[in-house]
């Protein structure tokens, strides 16, 4: 279970105005538009506090009955399929999600660290690690669904043993995820049909066709192909071979959601997919992993399918229909000036150029696809206008979902199993940064100054321009990036 904080999606500052209703001039201001009324207020704190008492039913049910929370987390592809969730079900799919987000797992789950030694606080290679009990146990810092503090790093890919054997990664927030995987789709099939018109080209023509890679304004370098429909990629750059943008992971590595959630069971907590356990089936319990062969059971707890291939869509609809972050400029005028030449700067000192401020998403409608079933895409609109989704959206995510060279200072110690080199990570959004300390791939950075001065590789020369501006400067610069944040909420806690 997570803790007990339940969130009332109602900024604090609205409950602050209200208390000061009868104030003409109240000091402090509703962000965006008109405060809710006291009614509205109210129905929030009610319908938290029906969260709260589900969940603490939930837990004596439990406690009287082993297996009951378990229920919560159990969910057929096969249902989905033949249910059709569509729009009037996206509720009941995003609670699913959510008891899987803060469940805590046990050694009846399938939770490999109670009967395998291998599980432990380094990782053992693929094997996980014994880093939490639940997603929430991490992804907690800046409110619910947010980042891992530095004590939550995970020890990745090292020798079950020693911290210097393994890659260190930070538990980055999970909020804004559905239009970020919309981005990432649409810039690969933007990409792909681009290389796929250029081999029609070259094959008509009986000529190479060299083509310059760019989707939404981001160029990923350069692609020569050739009438006998070979090319070559070596000028293709922050991307794989296969034009496909994979915007989640430090490294760039994952394209979908459901493989997000899939991956984290699997290194975090031992528990593996029905999907992964399904595409291994001729040969259940291969001795060692790393020759080629899929997994089926690799922490040999005997416990198979630990998580249903449904309960993966609903993980994947539920970070998709997170809240996203917000920018929320200072108030103060003093401040409010501080932070427009912040925003000026940023763009000065060449921090624009990876953190790209917006995107935008053309089409509205998010889509969730099965693995195995082949049943109907779950659909969601990411945003609506009224009655009618949006033609073009603008996702101010401050990124290209483009991989780059940091350089030498922030390189991994080890090699990446997926050959992306040491140096080279996705440019991380920042939309949400004031919320997600500490900062970088490892948690290095306790401050958000002391992450941009990290920077080098291709980022060094902005890294320079931003060292070289006078400390009023760096100090409007840091007030600016301040104001990527999230939604203030008040929570009722017990």
């Amino acid at each position: 279970m997570r803790p007990r904080s339940f969130t009332v999606r109602i900024p604090i500052v609205g409950a602050l105005l209200l208390s000061v209703a009868a104030d003409s001039s109240p000091t402090v201001p509703w962000p965006h538009g008109e405060p809710p009324t006291t009614d509205a207020l109210a129905a929030a704190v009610t319908e938290a506090l029906a969260i709260g008492d589900r969940e603490r039913v939930e837990e004596f049910l439990e406690a009287a009955e082993k297996g009951e929370d378990g229920e919560h987390i159990q969910l057929s592809q096969k249902d989905i399929d033949q249910n059709n969730y569509g729009l009037g079900e996206l509720a009941r799919l995003f609670q699913f999600g959510d008891s899987f987000f803060g469940h805590e797992f046990r050694s009846e789950d399938g939770y490999g660290a109670s009967v395998n030694p291998q599980l432990q606080r380094v990782h053992n290679g693929v094997y996980g690690g014994l880093d939490t009990f639940s997603c929430a146990g991490c992804h907690s810092v800046g409110g619910p669904d947010g980042a891992g503090a530095e004590t939550q790093n995970a020890f990745v890919l090292g020798d079950g043993e020693h911290l210097s054997s393994a890659n260190v990664r930070n538990a980055p927030a999970v909020l804004g995820l559905g239009f970020i995987q919309a981005l990432g789709a649409e810039m690969s099939f933007e990409l792909q049909y681009e290389r796929d018109t250029a081999l029609a080209k070259a094959s008509e023509t009986g000529n190479p066709v060299p083509l310059i890679l760019e989707s939404k304004g981001v160029t990923f370098g350069k692609l020569i192909v050739y009438p006998d429909g070979s090319m070559d990629t070596g000028q293709v750059e922050g991307i794989d071979p296969d034009l496909t943008v994979k915007p989640f992971g430090w490294k760039g590595n994952v394209a979908r959601l459901r493989r997000f959630a899939e991956d984290a069971a699997r290194i975090h907590f031992g528990i593996q997919s029905q999907v992964l356990c399904a595409q291994h089936q001729t040969n259940p319990q291969p001795e060692k992993l790393g020759t080629g062969d899929k997994w089926f059971d690799p922490d040999n707890d005997g416990k198979f399918n630990e998580a249903l291939e449904g309960i993966l869509t609903a993980s994947a609809v539920y970070m998709a229909m997170l809240e996203s972050p917000v920018m929320l400029p200072p108030f103060d005028p003093g401040l409010r000036d501080r932070w427009a030449s912040g925003s000026v700067l940023f763009e000065q000192v060449g921090c624009s150029n990876c953190h790209v401020r917006s995107l935008h998403v053309a089409y509205s409608t998010w889509k969730e696809y099965p693995d195995l079933t082949g049943g109907p895409p779950v659909q969601l609109n990411l945003m609506l206008d009224g009655e009618q989704p949006k033609s073009t959206l603008v996702v101010p995510l401050f990124s290209d979902l483009k991989r780059h060279d940091m350089g030498p200072t922030l390189a991994d110690p080890h090699d990446d199993p997926d050959g992306i080199p040491r140096s080279v990570f996705l440019t991380r959004p920042l939309w949400g940064l004031a919320e997600s300390a500490p900062y970088l791939h490892d948690g290095r950075a306790a401050t958000i100054l002391e992450a941009v001065l990290a920077h080098g590789g291709e980022a060094q020369q902005s890294r320079d321009q931003f060292a070289a501006l006078s400390s009023e400067g760096q100090q409007s610069l840091h007030v600016f990036l301040l104001s990527l944040t999230r939604e203030p909420k008040p929570r009722v806690t017990r």
